[in-house]
């Protein structure tokens, strides 16, 4: 009696291991996005949890969430800078590093301000949201392939280009229905609500592999502890000196 307690505990141990082996596995199997041929629109917006002027602009960009072509011809992105924080409110999504792209942007002469609620579209200022405009004629339509894999612990970017210029592969987890309340500063009491929210960015510059081909393996970006309702991914390749991407492929990752 005892034996076959014994044999029937060590094949239940085994089905509990091979269940948790098989969910592992699951959860491990890389996910590839890929660019599209389609015109597409690289909108960025630079907002801040400490800029009242910030609430409406990103409740504007919420609504493509639903959009029909979503990661094919618009890919919106909610980079929090970190310049309002001196108001008595930290932003938890907010990066120097994202301060210093947008600032890059007016250094080269694509924007004209640095401020919050501000817009790019495809490395160029964009007013049209105050004066409610549509976007400008898209031009991200690279005749090269951006294709990224990405696993739990790396991201993996391979862009077929014949370029001379040295090229900085871009990787930012974005976050959906996220809710914060806010406790001090401009937008005190509020409780603000966002969506493709960057929560995670990684950059590194490409190796050329071959005379057509740039490749690199990032790790995968580091993440702001916060609850999500939904994620999603987006790769793109801009110049070293012009962080306006070439090139840009998204989509879902949950």
């Amino acid at each position: 009696m005892l034996l076959k307690r014994t044999t029937r505990s060590i094949h239940l141990i085994f089905m509990v291991l091979s269940i948790l082996v098989g969910v592992k596995s699951a959860a491990a199997e890389p996910v590839t996005i890929t660019s599209t041929n389609e015109q597409t629109y690289f909108l960025e917006l630079y907002t801040s949890q400490g800029c009242s002027s910030c609430p409406p602009a990103e409740e504007w960009i919420s609504q493509f969430t639903d959009h029909e072509k979503l990661w094919q011809s618009i890919i919106p992105l909610n980079f929090h800078v970190d310049y309002w924080d001196y108001l008595g409110w930290k932003d938890p999504f907010a990066s120097p590093e994202f301060s210093r792209r947008q600032r890059t942007y007016a250094k080269l002469g694509n924007s004209r301000t640095v401020a919050t609620p501000g817009f790019i579209v495809d490395g160029k200022g964009w007013q049209g949201w105050f004066r409610g405009k549509g976007f400008p004629a898209a031009n991200i339509k690279s005749p090269n392939t951006l294709t990224a894999t990405i696993d739990e612990t790396q991201v993996k970017v391979n862009f077929d280009s014949t370029s001379d210029n040295e090229l900085i592969a871009h990787v930012a987890l974005l976050g959906f229905g996220i809710q914060t309340k806010v406790k001090a500063g401009e937008n005190n009491r509020r409780l603000l609500n966002h969506d493709f929210v960057v929560i995670g960015y990684q950059q590194k510059e490409m190796i050329v592999n071959n005379k057509s081909s740039n490749v690199i393996d990032l790790p995968f970006p580091p993440v702001v502890n916060v609850d999500t309702a939904r994620t999603a991914m987006v790769v793109w390749v801009s110049t070293k000196e012009d962080p306006t991407p070439i090139q840009v492929a998204a989509d879902w990752y949950e």
